[in-house]
């Protein structure tokens, strides 16, 4: 897509320097992607996970015509080392991330979950319990659920950055997947 095509879109960002629950552009069918955390990626920077994502909708512009990143946990790192460890979990940007993600998230939105092998690190069980309660929300909608390439070794969806793009979207059974986590 062109720069011409995204002066009429509507541009979405809810965030700070610390922390980030959105960054996309609005159109009338967006594909949705959920990621761990954010990294540094802004309206006017984007980051090689947005550069990816952007990527993947204009292989599929049939299905979508824009796109909106979203994060388990809200909160900037770089490096994943920098998360919060449990004793340090944020419940208010928790809350306002599941709060956003309500806003953007309608029923009949797909959502390409692309978060990796950090849910299952051992300093941040909070990780699950966030996703849990994003699941929680969204089970009242009628969404579906992909990923890209094959699932991790532990059945995670790959992170998009470390996933091969060319089999496009893959059903992701997400029922299954949160009750074995």
């Amino acid at each position: 897509m062109n720069i011409f095509y995204y002066l009429f879109k509507k541009i979405i960002y809810d965030g700070s320097k610390k922390e980030r629950y959105s960054l996309g552009i609005k159109g009338k069918n967006p594909l949705f992607c959920i990621g761990i955390n954010p990294n540094t990626a802004s309206p006017n920077n984007y980051d090689n996970t947005i550069k990816k994502l952007i990527s993947i909708v204009e292989k599929n512009k049939i299905n979508y015509d824009s796109w909106v990143m979203l994060n388990i946990y809200p909160q900037r790192a770089t490096d994943p080392n920098n998360l919060d460890i449990e004793i340090n979990f944020n419940k208010r940007i928790h809350l306002k991330n599941i709060k956003i993600m309500n806003r953007y998230i309608k029923n009949d939105s797909n959502i390409l979950c692309s978060w990796g092998t950090l849910i299952d690190d051992n300093k941040r069980p909070y990780l699950k319990n966030c996703l849990k309660s994003i699941y929680e929300l969204l089970s009242k909608k009628n969404i579906k659920y992909f990923h890209i390439d094959e699932l991790t070794k532990d059945g995670h969806p790959k992170h998009i950055l470390f996933a091969r793009t060319d089999n496009g979207l893959n059903n992701f059974e997400i029922d299954k997947y949160i009750k074995n986590i």
